[in-house]
Parts: structure tokens; C-alpha cells; sequence
């Protein structure tokens, strides 16, 4: 089925299913697993107190006194009632906004999440912002890759210049000058781990010289010089955890975008399954619509075969108007089942099932209650330990902490070395002149040292408090977090007892009102003769036995809904649904 619907673009995510189970199937067991992860197990160790570690089973398998009682007709009763058939799904949807009959296309929930994680609009822009931060990250990396650098210049000038005259009247220099100077260089430079800089560099300068009545030699010549430059911080600035801080502080900016990813696939699951829950309660209502139009439409049948002798008008019309009321019901309960399925549409987001399509989405499967034994300690721990938006916040916290040892390293007084050697050359050619250089013949050295320190110091003080202020920030709202993860542990693990014990006592609600229609049914076959009071009262057990139902899936549904919100709230939805998640290191 989902070759179908699959898609052929690539993105830098290999998500792979594995035997997806859904609530629309036969029940699977499905025990929640703490996970592994040591990411962060802060906050957990307040998860102690008495009865948090009780563990639930669900769904509650006792009877009722109802269920005891009716036992040996629960045949009899679950084919009275509408919408009896778990995997049947079929039902009249209407026209649709083409004013045409509506067209039908099955989906599994399986295929429906596998479409989502695929195509959802929210994950492919969460998808983009690691390849965001891995970009960021490269060019902090890429301060320290080396640097080449060249130039090259030509000049010539002829310039005249005032002449010395000796004693016997004959000029001692030339009148003019010409010069004819090409100059070049080349340097390799690097940063360096420590904090400093490291510059290997060279100069080469070819000197014509013209004068009259005198000669240069060499001429040309030609000047090399070979240099080697360190400047090293020895205070502020100096270190590898502190040149390097940028790097990391990337890096962890790197990671929490791939929690975003794990937070926005979370939601997209849930949010998907939830809307295919909601999509299946809306096709089981429009079969339970219908089932009641039918059965008062039987109803106003008879009463029309006795009005002329022992129905009264307003016998007869109470019953028309009631089944002109259903009837307006199933038109209500036909746009909800396209409604519904619009908004799965666009959170699968599939060019085969396109949002402006008028095609109506179909469930396919069983509708069942899911099993699942936890407890309360048990989904709290998970949650820390999983939570994507928790582990984001304890990378701020990292982050906060590199930013610390920066801004205190700052506050250190500036206490800067320099130290250069260089080699020069000359000669009639770059061949003589490096012969020079490397000979090391004039060789050059130059040791400094640079000092300098803010009176007062206050801006490195201030940036120093500020960053320690904003990891006492981020150590505050990792605990509100952690808080508000145990609201919505909490949250889901009660809406699953209270749906729970809804399923029950809606099936008993629904199984008695069966009762009570076929007692009616064995009435009427018994009977004399069928009083119009008889058959109002048999329109309104009917109707009953239609609310009843409904609220019996209403509760199944919430039940469902309910495990897949505590499975968000824990932060393993991806988990239970057996989806792996890794990056394409092509990417």
C-alpha cells in the first residue's frame, strides 16, 4: 500500500519503519521501555514518592455487572447495534465540492506516518537547520585552516636631485636619480590552537639603479628576505578551550538542531496518528447516522401504512420530523468525514493525496483499544531521559558553561608576545639571495612583549556575571521543563484512566440500551397491534442505543489518543513506532 503513495525525493534522513503497531489492528502488548540514553538524568531523582512506582495495566479487563448479566446475548446485543462491524469502514459521504459523489481512498495509519515523516512540510524545514548549523560549524572550523597570500608590484622613477660640488668645481653625485624597483611577496599563515598566530612569509625586491658617472653593484639587485612571526597571547585569549570555544559552542548549537528534528518528528507522528483517530471516529459516526436514518425511516413506513386508522397526525408527524433530523445529522456527520480527512491530508502532505483533491481518506484495520502496562515513576524517568526539548535545554546548559570560561578568561589582563626572526639576502639574481637567506648569514631577531589592562575592569567583570546569570537562566528553565514535562506525563497517564474507565462504562452504557431494544423488538413481534406510542418509544431507543455507541468509540478513540499523547509527552514516539533515526553522512 505505501509503494503507492511513496515518494521519490531524498532527503538527508533514512527513517526506517519496522512493524508499526496501530491501534487499528489486533491489540499488541506494548511495554514501555526506559531509554539509555545518559544524555540527562537530572531532576529523575525526585520520582521516589510512595505509589509513583504502581504499575498500570490498561485496558481494564474486569466485567461489569452489565457485562455478567447480558453475557450469553453479547452476540445477540453487538449485532444490534450500530456500527458493530470493527473493520468495515464503508458508508455514504455525499457530494463533494464539485457537487459529484464523493471518491474513497484506503490508508493504513502505517502508511499515513510514513507519508508524514516524509512529506510533512514542519519536518523538511526542521530538516534543513542541522545542514544550517553543520554549515556554522564548518566555518568556525575554518579559522583555523591556513592562509596564503601574494603580491606583486612594479615602480620606476627618475627623479632629479641636487649635486654636491667639490673643491675643483666637479660634482660629487648625479644630477638625477632613476630607480626601476619590482617587489613581491608571499605568506602562509595559520591560527593556532594556543590562541596565536603563526606567519611564514617571504619578500623579494629587484633594485635598477642608474646614476651618472657612477655604477651599483650588484646591478640589478636583488633582495630576499625569509621571515617567521609569532604572536601569542599569554593571558587573555590563550588556551585551546578558550580559541577553540566557538568550535564547540557550534557544534552543541549543531546537536540541539537535531533534537528540534527529533521534537518535530515526535509531533508529526502524533499529530498523525491522532488525526487518523479522529478520521476513523468520524467515518464510525457517519455509519452510526445513517444506521439511525434507517431504522426511522422504517419506523415513519409503518406509521404511514396506519395512519388511517390508529395513528394521529401528530403521531405521524413527530416521527417524519424526527427522521428529517437524523437526515440533517448524516449530512452534518458526511462533511465531518471530509473535514477530517482534509486535515490528515495536509499533515501527510502527499502528491498522491493532495490537499485540493476532493478524494476522501478511508481508514483501514480494526478499531481496538491498545494494551500497555506503566506505571507513573517509570514514564517520568523515560521522559526526562528522552524528552527532546529537555535535552536541548541541557545543551544550553553546556553551552552556557563554555561561555563562562570564556568571559572569565577576558577578565585576565592582556599580555601579548611577539617574536620574529628574518634572513636577508642579495645578490645578482633570487638564487643568490636565498643562497644568503638560508645560509643564514644576516639574520634579524625581534622579542616583544605587549601589556595592557581596562582600569577597573568592568566590562569583562560585567560580560562575566551576564554569562553566569544566563547559566542560572538556563539551569531555571530546564527545571521548569522538567516540570512541565511531568504536567503532560501526568496529563496523558490520567486522560488513559479516565478514558479507560469510559470504555467500560460506555460499553455497559451501550450493551444495556441494546438490552433495552431488543426487548422492544421482542415486543413487537409479540403484540397485538403496534400503537404509535410503541413505535415513538422504539425511535427514541433507538436513538439511545446511537448515543450510546458513539460515546462507547468516543472513548476508544480519547483512550487511544490518550497513549499516543503520553508517548509524546515521554518523547518516544518514534520509538514505538519502531522508527530509527540517523543522518546520511553524504549530506
Amino acid at each position: 500500500m505505501f509503494s503507492k503513495y511513496a515518494q521519490t525525493s531524498i532527503i538527508p534522513l533514512i527513517l526506517l519503519v519496522q512493524g508499526c503497531a496501530s491501534p487499528l489492528s489486533t491489540n499488541v502488548h506494548n511495554k514501555t521501555v526506559p531509554a539509555t540514553d545518559n544524555y540527562s538524568s537530572a531532576g529523575t531523582e525526585s520520582f521516589e514518592a510512595d505509589g509513583i512506582g504502581t504499575e498500570l495495566f490498561f485496558p481494564l479487563e474486569k466485567k461489569t455487572k452489565v457485562e455478567v448479566s447480558l453475557q450469553h446475548r453479547t452476540r445477540e446485543l453487538e449485532r444490534l447495534s450500530p456500527a458493530n462491524n470493527k473493520s468495515d469502514w464503508n458508508s455514504n459521504t455525499g457530494l463533494n465540492l464539485h457537487l459529484q459523489n464523493s471518491t474513497i481512498s484506503s490508508l493504513s495509519m502505517e502508511d499515513a506516518i510514513a507519508l508524514a515523516i516524509e512529506n510533512n512540510l514542519d519536518v523538511q524545514i526542521a530538516l534543513l537547520q542541522p545542514q544550517i548549523a553543520k554549515e556554522a560549524t564548518i566555518s568556525a572550523e575554518a579559522a583555523f585552516d591556513f592562509v596564503l597570500g601574494a603580491g606583486a608590484s612594479k615602480k620606476k622613477s627618475r627623479i632629479p636631485q641636487q649635486q654636491i660640488i667639490g673643491p675643483g668645481g666637479a660634482p660629487l653625485n648625479s644630477g638625477e636619480s632613476s630607480t626601476d624597483l619590482f617587489l613581491a611577496n608571499a605568506q602562509l599563515s595559520k591560527k593556532l590552537n594556543s590562541g596565536g598566530s603563526l606567519i611564514i612569509s617571504t619578500d623579494i625586491t629587484k633594485t635598477e639603479s642608474k646614476s651618472a658617472g657612477f655604477n651599483y653593484s650588484p646591478d640589478p639587485a636583488w633582495q630576499t628576505i625569509g621571515r617567521v612571526e609569532l604572536n601569542q597571547p599569554l593571558l587573555r585569549n590563550f588556551g585551546k578551550k578558550i580559541t577553540l570555544a566557538q568550535i564547540h559552542i557550534s557544534k552543541l548549537n549543531e546537536d540541539q538542531t537535531g533534537e528540534d528534528v527529533r521534537a518535530s518528528l515526535n509531533q508529526t507522528v502524533s499529530l498523525t496518528e491522532q488525526g487518523y483517530l479522529e478520521l476513523s471516529l468520524q467515518w464510525k459516526k457517519l455509519q452510526i447516522s445513517q444506521w439511525l436514518l434507517e431504522q426511522g425511516e422504517q419506523v415513519v413506513n409503518i406509521l404511514e401504512l396506519r395512519i388511517s386508522y390508529d395513528t394521529s397526525e401528530a403521531d405521524y408527524a413527530q416521527a417524519v420530523a424526527t427522521v428529517q433530523q437524523r437526515k440533517a445529522e448524516v449530512i452534518k456527520q458526511q462533511a465531518a468525514v471530509q473535514l477530517a480527512s482534509d486535515s490528515l491530508k495536509q499533515l501527510i502532505n502527499s502528491d498522491a493525496l493532495p490537499l485540493d483533491s476532493e478524494v476522501i481518506i478511508q481508514p483501514t484495520g480494526e478499531l481496538a483499544a491498545k494494551t500497555i502496562t506503566i506505571s507513573l515513576r517509570e514514564a517520568l524517568v523515560t521522559a526526562v531521559k528522552n524528552r527532546p526539548d529537555l535535552k536541548k535545554l541541557a545543551l544550553q546548559i553546556k553551552t552556557n558553561e563554555i561561555q563562562i570560561k570564556v568571559a572569565d578568561n577576558a577578565r585576565l589582563p592582556q599580555l601579548d608576545m611577539q617574536a620574529q626572526m628574518s634572513f636577508y639576502g642579495l645578490g645578482d639574481n633570487t638564487g643568490d639571495g636565498y643562497s644568503e637567506v638560508f645560509g643564514s648569514d644576516y639574520v634579524n631577531y625581534l622579542v616583544g612583549l605587549n601589556f595592557q589592562i581596562p582600569l577597573g575592569n568592568r566590562s569583562a567583570e560585567a560580560d562575566f556575571q551576564s554569562t553566569r546569570l544566563k547559566k542560572m537562566s538556563s539551569v531555571a528553565t530546564y527545571k521548569r521543563g522538567v516540570q512541565q514535562a511531568t504536567i503532560e506525563v501526568k496529563k496523558s497517564l490520567r486522560n488513559m484512566v479516565t478514558n479507560a474507565a469510559l470504555m467500560q462504562a460506555n460499553r455497559s452504557f451501550r450493551i444495556a440500551q441494546a438490552e433495552n431494544l431488543r426487548a422492544l423488538i421482542v415486543e413487537e413481534e409479540t403484540m397485538g397491534g403496534l400503537t404509535p406510542t410503541f413505535l415513538n418509544l422504539k425511535l427514541q431507543t433507538q436513538s439511545g442505543l446511537a448515543t450510546a455507541r458513539t460515546a462507547e468509540l468516543r472513548s476508544t478513540i480519547d483512550y487511544n489518543k490518550s497513549i499516543t499523547a503520553l508517548y509524546e509527552a515521554m518523547g518516544t514516539s518514534l520509538e514505538q513506532r519502531q522508527i530509527s533515526l540517523r543522518y546520511n553522512q553524504n549530506k
